[in-house]
């Protein structure tokens, strides 16, 4: 009962994903808002260091207002910043009991994120929205799971 018990743990770490960074507005007049982005400010660190943890991304690094006015793209690359690191743990716990030669139970106790670490989510990355830069959601947060297979 007390021996042969299995335990796992898989810790997985990534960078922040990227972020693409869009303006939310027509700059350039093709009656589209969608994948125009803005220019980069130079000078200043388009990332937010401020006591909020939510706030990730400095509005006054980007400028919509130039290209709008000169009716071109922004400087700004496709994907250029990224967001949020994460870092999870998942652990098993598992057991196979026999019954006899032929039969046997297996126990199995599996959690994902066992730690619940608090993994936030990317910012809202349109510089008109209101809420730009603000991390609104995390990812998923523990979740664990039970099994019983029964084999013959």
């Amino acid at each position: 009962m007390f021996g042969g018990w299995t335990f796992q743990g898989i810790v997985t770490t990534r960078s922040g994903l990227p972020l693409n960074v869009v303006s939310g507005r027509d700059m350039v007049g093709n009656g589209r808002a969608g994948g125009q982005r803005p220019d980069l400010v130079a000078g200043v660190d388009p990332y937010a260091h401020t006591s909020d943890r939510l706030l990730m991304l400095n509005a006054a690094a980007f400028d919509i207002a130039t290209p709008a006015a000169q009716r071109r793209y922004g400087n700004l690359g496709y994907n250029a910043l990224r967001g949020p690191s994460a870092i999870t743990y998942d652990a098993g716990l598992h057991k196979t009991f026999f019954i006899n030669e032929r039969h046997r139970v297996t126990f199995r106790a599996e959690a994902f994120n066992a730690l619940n670490h608090v993994n936030p989510g990317s910012p809202n990355t349109t510089v008109t929205n209101p809420s730009f830069g603000l991390i609104t959601g995390a990812n998923e947060g523990r979740n664990v799971q039970f099994a019983l297979k029964y084999q013959f």
